[in-house]
């Protein structure tokens, strides 16, 4: 294969690179996903392929025929499993969008021997323990707690714990935030007594 051939064929995936299995992206929409209480029966199946959950199905080329192939036996193993392990919340009769509660998606999974994906047990175990507890939360509100707790309740104001570190340590405690709300996370969570600006 020439490299105009290659090319070519790198810029005819690329716009449709979200619809894979296992995207870049994946782990971002499993943490919005598993915060949402009801999935349909096609999100459902697409999250536990391994797929963004509005992946679009019949989209050209070998690949995308073996993944559909993929995603529909699930959605088959699913439809298969409702009024039984799976609840039905609402079904919407004339346009094709059933609800099933997503906390059973994943017990059904676990009793059925479907291997969950990696990213989406770590988003489901996520937003379980940090984010749906009795009191209203949000991911830079643990995380500020997080800073509080973990570099200003004993620091040495004389020597105080650096920006650059204090951001380094959320980014890797806490995948779910951008750059940008990590670095405003710091500013906010910084010991008042510290603050240069």
């Amino acid at each position: 294969m020439d490299d105009k051939t290659q090319e070519r064929e790198t810029r005819q995936i690329k716009p449709n690179g979200l619809f894979y299995q296992y995207p870049d992206e994946y782990y971002q929409y499993a943490l919005e996903w598993c915060s949402y209480p009801h999935w349909t029966v096609e999100e459902s199946a697409n999250l536990l392929t391994g797929c963004v959950p509005h992946r679009e199905m019949l989209l050209k080329g070998k690949h995308h025929k073996t993944l559909d192939d993929k995603v529909l036996a699930m959605e088959n193993l699913v439809r298969a499993a409702l009024h039984k392990e799976l609840d039905v919340v609402k079904s919407q009769k004339y346009f094709g969008k059933t609800y099933i509660l997503s906390e059973q998606v994943f017990e059904w999974a676990h009793q059925s021997g479907i291997v969950i994906p990696r990213d989406l047990a770590k988003a489901e175990e996520l937003i379980r323990h940090r984010y749906q507890g009795d009191h209203y939360t949000t991911p830079c509100l643990e995380a500020a707690k997080w800073v509080a707790e973990n570099f200003w309740e004993h620091a040495n104001l004389r020597e105080p714990p650096a920006a650059g570190a204090i951001i380094q340590a959320l980014l890797q405690q806490f995948p779910e935030l951008s750059g940008a709300e990590c670095d405003l996370v710091e500013k906010i969570a910084r010991h008042p007594l510290t603050r240069t600006d």
